[in-house]
């Protein structure tokens, strides 16, 4: 197999490498890792909790892929490993927000290739059959911010200023966008009836309002929080309820290419090469640098970042 790995930060001037972390160990383990972002900001020695993560968990999946006998290991019992490293390195500290990080991996099995996939990072075989997973969560974020992002934007003449508020909408929550002034409280009421008509989450409402109101800032309470609407699946040392869980075999013979990606990535490639991600990548920051129409996200891209940390490892046959 030819292989090909791109990763960029967020930040445009690279000082920071961002919360992604790829795995390559050629003939036996590819992996994506997409750490949660603090929306606080937290590190540790100088290193983003999410980058943190992701760390952890790329290095447990590189030790376990060298274990007799995981080719055929459970699934669960694989996740349950990579929850109990987050476990040891995490339960000890008194971080306001348990670390997280998605998880998208490759083994090589010699006939066949296994794939597992916990949370949104993404799966493309042969060009053609996608897996990539979407959280409630994250529509009902998205639509808020996009509202809040409107509604400054008719008075804020900076698009840079008017994203820069738009974030602190969304990532610390509309109880501190009152309070500093950038919406009115009748404002956000109509945001968040906006959000539950589009969603159709009237019977979930005061679930829906208090996450807006304390923005994804709390997102982290609803990580593997078994029957709330707005549960979702993730590795952050707490017991995945793996209801999202992809793990699948195929014979190597079925296979012309397997591409991982995270979900800096909103628009697929043609192709399976680096080269057409990153032209795809180009593409939607020129048709809709904010994140606000065709590819509405909880973040836009600014002067100073692109609205996500992006990744990729393509594998094609020779």
């Amino acid at each position: 197999m030819r292989t090909e790995l791109f990763s960029r930060s967020k930040y445009r001037d690279e000082a920071d490498p961002g919360d992604d972390v790829p795995l390559l160990i050629p003939g036996r383990v590819y992996g994506v890792f997409d750490g949660a972002t603090d929306p606080r900001g937290t590190r540790v020695n100088g290193v983003t909790t999410g980058r943190l993560a992701a760390l952890a968990v790329a290095a447990e999946v590189a030790a376990l892929a060298q274990e007799p006998g995981v080719d055929a290991m459970d699934g669960r019992e694989i996740i349950r490993r990579l929850e109990a490293v987050l476990r040891r390195e995490f339960d000890d500290t008194d971080l306001p927000i348990p670390p997280s990080t998605t998880a998208a991996f490759v083994l090589d099995c010699g006939e066949n290739w296994r794939f597992l996939l916990l949370g949104d990072t993404g799966l493309r075989l042969n060009a053609t059959e996608v897996f990539r997973d979407s959280k409630l969560i994250d529509t009902v974020a998205t639509i808020a911010r996009v509202a809040a992002f409107k509604a400054l934007r008719n008075r804020i003449e900076d698009a840079h200023e008017t994203e820069l508020g738009a974030r602190t909408c969304i990532l610390l929550g509309f109880d501190n966008a009152v309070e500093k002034g950038l919406l009115s409280g009748t404002e956000v009421s109509n945001i968040i009836d906006l959000v539950l008509r589009k969603t159709d989450l009237f019977a979930h409402a005061e679930i829906v309002r208090a996450f807006l109101w304390g923005g994804i800032q709390t997102q982290h309470r609803f990580g593997n929080a078994e029957g709330n609407p707005l549960c979702f699946d993730t590795l952050n040392g707490t017991e995945s309820k793996l209801t999202e869980l992809l793990d699948v075999t195929r014979s190597k013979s079925d296979v012309a290419s397997i591409e991982l990606f995270t979900d800096g990535y909103e628009a697929l490639a043609d192709q399976p090469t680096v080269e057409s991600w990153e032209a795809s990548f180009a593409k939607t920051e020129a048709d809709d640098f904010h994140r606000v129409d065709r590819f509405a996200n909880v973040k836009g891209s600014t002067s100073t970042q692109w609205f996500d940390d992006r990744s990729v490892i393509v594998l094609k046959a020779r």
